[in-house]
C-alpha cells in the first residue's frame, strides 16, 4: 500500500507524454505547480472539473503557477476528448493532461491503489519542494476558489532560497579587494543609534544660511554622535549638508570666493565638533525642484565646489555626495570628474515611485531588480549600472536602504509603523516579489499597500554589494527603526552575511518551529 509523500521534501521528478507532447516536471522549475491527479476512469465529472479549473487560467498565471492534469488513462483517450471538446466550441484546455496509464507517477507520489473515486492535488513551490497535498472523493472536487486560496496562503509564507545570485561564496568576492562599510543617516535624536553596528553615522542636516554660514537643528545631537567613539573608536562621524528642498548650494558654488568661503565654514564645523568629514546632499544641481535656486553652470560649479572642499579639508577627510542614478541626475553632474575627489557616492536607492499618484503608486520604491511590480526599468541595479557607466567606480558607491515603506506620492510609513500595524496585522499581509528581490504589503482587499525593505531584501542587497564590488550600504534613517532590527540586519549583511543567513533560515525555513 502506497502512502502520500510527506510535505517539505523534493517533489519526485518525472518525464511523461501529454496532450502538449513530452514534458518533464523540471520544465516548470521556478514556477508554482498544481498537480491534479485524476483516477483511471476518466469520467465526465472529472472532465468537467478540468474545464472549470481551466477558466481560472489567468488567475493561475498571475500567480506564476502552472496547472498539470494527470490521469491514469492513455494519451489517445485524452487527445480524443481534447479535440472533441474543442470542436464543440469550447476553448482548448490551456494546460497539459499527462498520461500515467502505467501508474509510475502515482507510485512516485504515493497515491494509494484503487483510488478510482478520488482526486489527488499536489502543490509544488518554485524550488521543486512539495508544499501541500489533498485528497478529494468522487463528488467533492477541488474548487477553483479553494485552490487559489491554498496557493495564496502558501505563497504568502514562501521565501526564496538563500544563496548568492552569482553563486559567489557568501560575503566573499575573490575579484574584489574592497572591504565594504555600513552606516546610517541620523535625523534628530540619536538615542537609538548603536555605534558598534556601524562604521559611520551621518548627522542630517546642516543648512546653508544666506550669509554662507551653516546651522543645524541641535549641536547637542552632533556631540552625542561624536561621543559614540568611546565604544567604537573607529566610528566615522559625518555632517550632512543640504537635503530635500535645502537651498544655498548654487550660490555657494558660484565663484572661487564663495566656494572657498563655504569650504572654510565646513572646516570650522569639522574642527569644532571633532567630525571626520561631510556629506554634500545637493538635491539637485541644475534643477529647481522644491523651489531651490539653480543655474545652468551648476554642473561645472558643483565639481569646483567639491575640489575646494577637498583642498581645504585635506586628503584624509571624509567627503561624500548623496545623489541618484537617474539619467536626469547624471546629465547634471560631472560623475567621472567628481569620482577622484570624493570618497563615496551615497546612492539614494529608494523613493522610485515618490512622484506617482496613479497606477504607478502601487509599485516597489526600492527594488533591487525590475519586475512587473516596479516602474519600467527602475531598480537599484539599473541605477548602479548608470553610475558606473558615467564613470563612478563601483567601490565608491554606497547603496541606500530605506527604513520606511511607501505608496507612491500619497503615503509613507516608518518601519516601526509597518511593524506595529501593517506587517501581517489588521488584515494586511507581507508578500515577496522574487524577481525584484523585494517585499511588499497588501491590504485586506489584496491590493498593493506599501513597498518596503525587510531582512530578506537586505540580505539580497548585501549579496549584491559583495558580488558587484560596491563600497557598502547605508540607511535612511535611524529613528524609523528604533529597535535596530533593520540596522542589525544591515550590519550583518555587510560584516558577516552568514550570520544573517542563519537568522533568515530560522525565521523562514525551520519547520520545527
Amino acid at each position: 500500500m502506497s502512502h502520500l509523500l510527506k510535505l517539505n521534501v523534493p517533489a519526485p521528478p518525472f518525464t511523461a507524454s501529454s496532450t502538449q507532447g513530452l514534458l518533464q516536471l523540471s520544465d516548470y522549475h521556478g514556477k508554482w505547480i498544481v498537480l491534479l491527479y485524476s483516477p483511471a476512469s476518466f469520467s465526465t465529472l472529472h472532465k468537467n472539473q478540468l474545464l472549470v479549473l481551466s477558466k481560472g487560467q489567468s488567475l493561475f498565471q498571475s500567480k506564476n503557477t502552472q496547472l498539470l492534469g494527470i490521469s491514469a488513462d492513455k494519451n489517445a483517450t485524452h487527445l480524443t476528448w481534447y479535440y472533441t471538446n474543442t470542436r464543440s466550441g469550447n476553448p482548448p484546455l490551456p494546460f497539459p493532461l499527462i498520461d500515467d496509464r502505467q501508474g509510475k507517477i502515482g507510485e512516485l507520489y504515493g497515491i494509494p491503489e484503487n483510488t478510482d473515486s478520488s482526486t489527488q492535488v499536489f502543490i509544488i513551490d518554485p524550488t521543486g519542494t512539495l508544499r501541500a497535498s489533498s485528497s478529494y472523493t468522487t463528488f467533492n472536487f477541488p474548487q477553483l476558489k479553494e485552490l487559489i486560496e491554498k496557493l495564496e496562503n502558501l505563497q504568502h509564507t514562501y521565501r526564496p532560497p538563500i544563496q548568492s545570485e552569482k553563486n559567489q561564496p557568501i560575503g566573499d568576492n575573490p575579484n574584489c579587494d574592497v572591504t565594504p562599510i555600513v552606516g546610517e543617516y541620523v535625523l534628530g535624536n540619536p538615542n537609538n543609534v548603536d555605534g558598534l553596528l556601524l562604521d559611520f553615522v551621518i548627522y542630517a542636516f546642516a543648512l546653508i544660511n544666506a550669509d554662507g554660514t551653516l546651522q543645524v537643528y541641535s549641536t547637542r545631537y552632533l556631540r552625542e554622535l561624536s561621543n559614540l567613539r568611546v565604544e567604537n573608536p573607529e566610528l566615522k562621524v559625518i555632517l550632512a549638508i543640504g537635503g530635500w528642498g535645502a537651498d544655498g548650494f548654487s550660490d555657494a558654488a558660484l565663484t572661487p570666493l564663495s566656494r572657498y568661503t563655504f569650504a572654510r565654514e565646513v572646516q570650522r564645523w569639522v574642527n569644532d565638533y571633532n567630525l571626520d568629514g561631510v556629506d554634500i546632499d545637493w538635491e539637485y544641481p541644475g534643477t529647481s525642484v522644491a523651489g531651490i535656486k539653480s543655474r545652468p553652470e551648476d554642473k561645472e560649479n558643483f565639481t569646483l565646489l567639491l575640489e575646494a572642499l577637498r583642498d581645504v579639508l585635506g586628503p584624509d577627510a571624509w567627503l561624500s555626495v548623496a545623489g541618484t542614478g537617474y539619467p536626469s541626475y547624471i546629465q547634471n553632474v560631472e560623475i567621472a570628474k567628481i569620482a577622484p575627489i570624493i570618497n563615496y557616492f551615497n546612492l539614494m536607492a529608494y523613493d522610485f515611485n515618490a512622484g506617482e499618484t496613479g497606477p504607478g503608486a502601487a509599485t516597489h520604491h526600492s527594488n533591487l531588480y525590475p519586475s512587473s511590480l516596479s516602474l519600467s526599468n527602475v531598480s537599484v541595479d539599473n541605477q548602479v549600472k548608470n553610475l558606473e557607466a558615467a564613470g563612478m567606480p563601483s567601490s565608491q558607491i554606497l547603496m541606500g536602504i530605506p527604513f520606511y515603506g511607501r505608496y507612491g506620492a500619497s503615503s509613507t510609513k516608518t518601519f516601526d509603523e509597518l511593524r506595529t500595524n501593517y506587517i501581517n496585522k489588521n488584515g494586511y499581509k507581507v508578500q515577496w516579489d522574487n524577481v525584484a528581490k523585494a517585499p511588499y504589503i497588501t491590504d485586506p482587499s489584496g491590493d498593493f499597500a506599501y513597498g518596503y525593505d525587510n531582512l530578506l531584501s537586505i540580505y539580497f542587497k548585501g549579496l549584491y554589494v559583495t558580488d558587484n564590488c560596491l563600497g557598502g550600504m547605508f540607511a535612511w534613517q535611524s529613528s524609523m527603526d528604533k529597535a535596530n532590527i533593520l540596522t542589525q540586519g544591515m550590519s550583518q549583511a555587510i560584516r558577516d552575511i552568514s550570520s544573517l543567513e542563519d537568522v533568515l533560515q530560522k525565521a523562514y525555513y525551520d519547520t520545527s518551529q
